[in-house]
Protein backbone atom coordinates (compact mmCIF):
# COMPACT_ATOMS: atom_id res chain seq x y z
CA UNK A 1 0.00 0.00 0.00
CA UNK A 2 1.12 3.33 -0.80
CA UNK A 3 0.62 6.33 1.47
CA UNK A 4 1.23 9.92 1.85
CA UNK A 5 0.97 12.94 3.96
CA UNK A 6 -1.05 16.12 3.18
CA UNK A 7 0.57 19.65 4.82
CA UNK A 8 -1.32 22.52 4.93
CA UNK A 9 0.25 24.73 1.67
CA UNK A 10 -0.66 28.04 3.52
CA UNK A 11 2.41 27.88 5.62
CA UNK A 12 3.42 31.45 6.84
CA UNK A 13 6.98 31.67 6.39
CA UNK A 14 6.76 35.01 8.11
CA UNK A 15 5.37 33.94 11.26
CA UNK A 16 7.29 30.30 11.38
CA UNK A 17 10.96 31.44 10.89
CA UNK A 18 10.38 35.76 12.11
CA UNK A 19 11.46 36.73 8.32
CA UNK A 20 9.82 38.69 5.66
CA UNK A 21 9.72 36.39 2.85
CA UNK A 22 8.87 38.52 0.19
CA UNK A 23 12.47 40.54 1.00
CA UNK A 24 14.17 37.39 1.42
CA UNK A 25 12.88 35.96 -1.96
CA UNK A 26 13.80 39.36 -3.78
CA UNK A 27 17.53 39.42 -2.11
CA UNK A 28 18.05 35.93 -2.71
CA UNK A 29 17.51 36.34 -6.68
CA UNK A 30 18.90 39.54 -6.67
CA UNK A 31 22.19 37.80 -5.84
CA UNK A 32 21.35 34.26 -7.35
CA UNK A 33 20.88 35.92 -11.17
CA UNK A 34 24.04 37.07 -12.08
CA UNK A 35 25.25 33.16 -11.19
CA UNK A 36 23.18 31.92 -13.91
CA UNK A 37 23.97 34.55 -16.27
CA UNK A 38 27.41 34.28 -16.38
CA UNK A 39 26.64 30.13 -16.84
CA UNK A 40 24.90 30.97 -19.26
CA UNK A 41 26.89 33.37 -21.08
CA UNK A 42 30.05 30.47 -20.64
CA UNK A 43 27.40 27.86 -22.05
CA UNK A 44 26.64 29.96 -25.09
CA UNK A 45 30.44 30.75 -25.65
CA UNK A 46 31.50 27.50 -25.49
CA UNK A 47 28.99 26.88 -28.45
CA UNK A 48 29.81 29.49 -30.64
CA UNK A 49 30.81 28.91 -34.28
CA UNK A 50 31.71 31.78 -35.38
CA UNK A 51 31.99 35.84 -34.35
CA UNK A 52 28.82 36.83 -35.58
CA UNK A 53 27.39 35.16 -32.31
CA UNK A 54 29.44 37.05 -30.04
CA UNK A 55 26.62 39.79 -29.71
CA UNK A 56 24.18 36.84 -28.39
CA UNK A 57 27.08 36.08 -25.55
CA UNK A 58 27.07 40.07 -24.60
CA UNK A 59 22.94 40.54 -25.25
CA UNK A 60 22.31 37.76 -22.55
CA UNK A 61 21.13 39.71 -19.26
CA UNK A 62 19.44 39.02 -15.95
CA UNK A 63 16.22 40.81 -15.17
CA UNK A 64 15.28 42.53 -11.53
CA UNK A 65 13.15 40.13 -9.62
CA UNK A 66 9.96 40.34 -9.30
CA UNK A 67 6.64 39.07 -7.81
CA UNK A 68 3.93 37.50 -10.36
CA UNK A 69 0.36 37.51 -9.96
CA UNK A 70 0.32 34.46 -8.07
CA UNK A 71 3.08 35.14 -5.69
CA UNK A 72 5.24 33.40 -6.80
CA UNK A 73 9.35 35.58 -7.00
CA UNK A 74 10.56 35.46 -10.76
CA UNK A 75 13.77 36.31 -12.41
CA UNK A 76 13.91 36.33 -16.23
CA UNK A 77 17.77 35.73 -17.47
CA UNK A 78 17.66 35.78 -21.64
CA UNK A 79 18.86 37.46 -24.44
CA UNK A 80 18.40 40.75 -25.18
CA UNK A 81 17.50 43.17 -28.24
CA UNK A 82 18.04 42.57 -32.15
CA UNK A 83 20.95 41.20 -33.93
CA UNK A 84 23.29 43.80 -35.30
CA UNK A 85 24.29 41.43 -37.82
CA UNK A 86 21.29 38.72 -38.55
CA UNK A 87 18.64 39.60 -40.96
CA UNK A 88 15.68 37.50 -42.48
CA UNK A 89 14.95 37.77 -45.59
CA UNK A 90 11.19 37.30 -46.38
CA UNK A 91 10.73 35.05 -49.53
CA UNK A 92 7.09 36.69 -50.44
CA UNK A 93 7.38 40.07 -49.31
CA UNK A 94 11.76 40.56 -50.34
CA UNK A 95 11.51 42.45 -46.80
CA UNK A 96 14.28 42.61 -45.00
CA UNK A 97 13.59 42.07 -40.37
CA UNK A 98 16.05 42.22 -38.05
CA UNK A 99 16.80 38.81 -35.60
CA UNK A 100 16.06 39.06 -32.41
CA UNK A 101 18.74 37.81 -30.08
CA UNK A 102 15.97 35.14 -28.11
CA UNK A 103 15.44 33.67 -31.75
CA UNK A 104 19.29 33.40 -32.37
CA UNK A 105 19.33 31.54 -29.32
CA UNK A 106 16.68 29.21 -30.01
CA UNK A 107 18.57 28.59 -33.39
CA UNK A 108 21.48 27.94 -31.47
CA UNK A 109 19.83 26.08 -28.73
CA UNK A 110 17.27 23.66 -31.39
CA UNK A 111 19.19 24.45 -34.66
CA UNK A 112 17.47 25.25 -38.33
CA UNK A 113 16.25 22.26 -39.99
CA UNK A 114 18.58 21.12 -42.85
CA UNK A 115 20.96 24.17 -42.00
CA UNK A 116 22.35 24.02 -38.75
CA UNK A 117 22.41 21.35 -36.08
CA UNK A 118 21.38 22.50 -32.85
CA UNK A 119 24.07 23.28 -30.07
CA UNK A 120 22.51 22.75 -27.17
CA UNK A 121 23.76 24.98 -24.37
CA UNK A 122 20.36 25.94 -22.15
CA UNK A 123 20.66 22.77 -20.43
CA UNK A 124 24.34 22.53 -19.72
CA UNK A 125 23.79 26.35 -18.50
CA UNK A 126 21.28 25.77 -15.38
CA UNK A 127 23.40 22.27 -14.36
CA UNK A 128 26.54 24.08 -14.13
CA UNK A 129 25.28 27.37 -12.03
CA UNK A 130 22.33 24.80 -9.95
CA UNK A 131 24.64 24.58 -7.00
CA UNK A 132 26.36 27.31 -6.57
CA UNK A 133 22.32 29.59 -7.39
CA UNK A 134 21.19 27.28 -4.37
CA UNK A 135 23.98 27.68 -2.13
CA UNK A 136 23.31 31.42 -2.44
CA UNK A 137 19.72 31.31 -1.76
CA UNK A 138 20.11 29.14 1.33
CA UNK A 139 22.91 31.41 2.69
CA UNK A 140 20.49 34.46 2.06
CA UNK A 141 17.65 32.43 3.96
CA UNK A 142 20.26 31.35 7.08
CA UNK A 143 21.26 35.23 7.21
CA UNK A 144 17.62 36.45 7.24
CA UNK A 145 16.12 33.82 9.55
CA UNK A 146 19.31 33.62 12.39
CA UNK A 147 20.93 30.85 11.52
Amino acid sequence: MAGFTVYNDKIDLDELFGIDFDEVAEEALKEAAPILERSMKAAVQASIGHSGDSELVRSIKANKPRKSKNGAWIVNVAPKGYSKVKVYHAKKSGRTYPVSNALKAIWKEYGIAGKQPAHPFLAKAVNDAENEVLGTIQRKFDQKAGE
